[in-house]
């Protein structure tokens, strides 16, 4: 167990009083987490659930606004947008001044303003190859200057922060300039994703390895309790400076009756935020029901049936009041191989007609219907719905079930049943076994379930390995795997942001599949740079043929999600890059308490 409690005053400091002014610290939000967290430093984590809590601690250069749809940048620690020059290769960017970190004692008493040279510093930890973060493919390779520095660390065993580089620098103590080698027109996305929320050195360095455990940032709220895997709670941050919400320019899709009730207030309204870990989706739903849950961000595909049959709210949960949400994420659920296994990965025929076998033994639509209760999607591509470069007529052949078309392929290519057993061997005639490494939380049974049935009609032996959730991407980022499932919700809106999970040089906590393809890596490198257009969809559907081609990916599905918010809660809007954004919330105390009389 872990607690961290701040003083929240410094001698002599005076409080954002807009920020006090909105938040009411009688005001109690529950809310919960399907898994357990990996820990709170922007830059080392990127579960879902680890970087719901950061993006509410720590403040980003750019944000989206929270309302439009599709998704609209927005300045957050930026005074507006940044200048570009020199056809899309600099960025200029002006830091608002008097925003200030948390009090903390890496500041020795002093009241610590966030410059841009902390926005420098921050940038720099996603791409040190001392700390293995899984986001330097954001910047390594893009940078001037940035990958000869990347180099000298790899020789020196240290990475210098303080060598400055032409292509990132601090022009004074409120500019910040980004010159980059080629033109990135997703570098603005870049820069509103949670890992590149802005952290303070001293912080980092007084703290250590520890560092995760003791987060300093500038956002809405602090961290008061930590309870490993079982408890989180936020608390107002006092030095946070308050904001209002008004729909950006040209933003579309705006929510209307989200945006009266947000109209006029000033924001954060709740000063705590208590997160409970409930691995179990009836364990969610139940407490959801029985009020001990204000939202419940993401309901069981399970319990759809009970909440809105047909996709429509049931009728006594629109007399209780109940707020709905139903709508596609831009995400997507896959297998992945770890394609330096040497049993299922590697280029060679055998092994990827092993993987299409596999691939053509699932039935997806039955997946969709039946394990997912008809809440998602079925996946195609890489690339997921909403977002630029995604093509809703492409089609992957491997997803056409046919047990009777694998079988085929794997006795062409030697893997048979040779000793009679009704399991198949390898080529080599050693016994294969695959085995799935999966998480022990959550309700996972129809899945492995769906996954031994498929594979046992083709005769192939399937072993589950279970672990605790942050172990499993450990697990993953460090190639201590065979055969793993795996879901990525997008960081930005565009498919860059997820064939770079197939990219070469990313090998690793990034590329987890250590997918390496020559025409597949060329093809990247030119879409990263490349605005969008139909030339550049051209080549998004040729490297997502390649990924079909050599198969490291069996596709599931895009989920569909549903969340439910109870009638006492205003503000309330599931965002599609799936951060909840707490400051926006407010809580009827009076109604909450009638409701529970009743």
């Amino acid at each position: 167990m872990f607690s961290l409690l701040r003083s929240l005053l410094l001698p002599g400091l005076l409080l954002s009083s807009a920020a006090l002014a909105a938040a009411d610290s009688g005001k109690v939000l529950h809310a919960y987490f399907g898994a357990p967290e990996s820990g709170f430093d922007p830059a080392a984590y990127s579960d879902r659930y680890s970087l719901e809590v950061t993006s509410n601690i720590y403040e980003t250069l750019l944000g989206y606004d929270y309302l439009a749809r599709p998704q609209k940048l927005v300045p957050q620690l930026a005074e507006a947008l940044p200048q570009i020059s020199d056809n899309g290769k600099t960025f200029v960017f002006r830091i608002k001044k008097g925003i200030y970190f948390t009090d903390d004692p890496a500041f020795g008493g002093k009241r610590r303003e966030l410059t841009a040279q902390d926005v420098v510093y921050s940038l720099q930890r996603l791409v040190d190859p001392t700390a293995k973060a899984p986001w330097d493919f954001m910047l390594k390779g893009k940078v001037i200057g940035l990958d000869e520095k990347i180099a000298a660390g790899q020789k020196s065993g240290r990475f210098d922060y303080d060598l400055p580089i032409d292509g990132l620098r601090a022009l004074d103590r409120y500019t910040l300039q980004i010159r980059l080698k080629k033109t990135d027109y997703n570098l603005p996305n870049c820069l509103a994703a949670p890992a590149t929320g802005v952290v303070a050195r001293e912080v980092v360095e007084k703290y250590g390895s520890d560092f995760s455990a003791h987060p300093v940032g500038t956002g809405p709220y602090v961290l008061k309790d930590w309870q490993r895997a079982t408890r989180i709670v936020l608390q107002t941050n006092p030095l946070y400076r308050g904001e209002t919400y008004r729909p950006a320019a040209g933003a579309t899709g705006v929510d209307g009756n989200v945006a009266q009730e947000l109209a006029g207030k000033t924001f954060p309204r709740i000063g705590t935020i208590d997160i409970r870990i409930i691995e179990s989706a009836q364990g969610a739903y139940l407490a959801f029901e029985s009020g001990e849950l204000d939202v419940l961000q993401g309901l069981g595909a399970e319990f759809t049936r009970i909440v809105a049959p047909g996709g429509k709210l049931g009728e006594a949960y629109v007399k209780r009041g109940v707020k709905y949400f139903r709508e596609p994420e831009a995400d997507l659920t896959y297998l992945q191989f770890n394609m330096e296994n040497p049993v299922v990965g590697g280029y060679s025929p055998d092994k990827i007609a092993l993987r299409r076998a596999m691939a053509m033994s699932m039935n997806q639509a039955k997946l969709i219907s039946v394990v997912a209760n008809n809440q998602a999607l079925a996946a195609q591509s890489p690339v997921a719905p909403g977002i630029t470069g995604y093509d809703p007529a492409f089609k992957n052949t491997l997803n056409s079930y046919s047990p009777a078309r694998a079988n085929a392929l794997l006795d062409r290519f030697g893997y048979k049943d040779v000793d009679g057993d009704g399991w198949r061997e390898l080529p080599s005639g050693k016994p294969l076994l695959i085995t799935y490494t999966t998480s022990t939380g959550g309700d996972r049974r129809d899945f492995e379930e769906f996954l031994l049935k498929s594979l046992k009609g083709i005769g192939i032996k399937l072993e589950i390995r279970k672990m605790p959730f942050s172990e499993l991407v450990k697990t993953r980022q460090s190639g201590q795997y065979q055969f793993a499932g795996a879901a990525w919700g997008a960081d930005y809106p565009d498919a860059e942001n997820f064939m770079q999970l197939l990219y070469g040089p990313n090998a690793g906590p990034g590329n987890e599949s250590r997918f390496r393809n020559r025409q597949f890596d060329a093809l990247y490198e030119d879409i990263a740079t490349s605005p969008d257009s139909p030339e550049r969809n051209a080549k998004l559907r040729q490297m997502s043929r390649i990924v079909a081609a050599y198969a490291p990916w069996i596709y599931n599905s895009h989920r569909i999600g549903t969340s439910l918010a109870q009638p006492w809660i205003s503000g309330y809007k599931p965002h599609p890059d799936h951060m909840p954004h707490f400051k926006y919330l407010d809580i009827d105390l009076a109604a909450k308490a009638a409701a529970k009389k009743r």
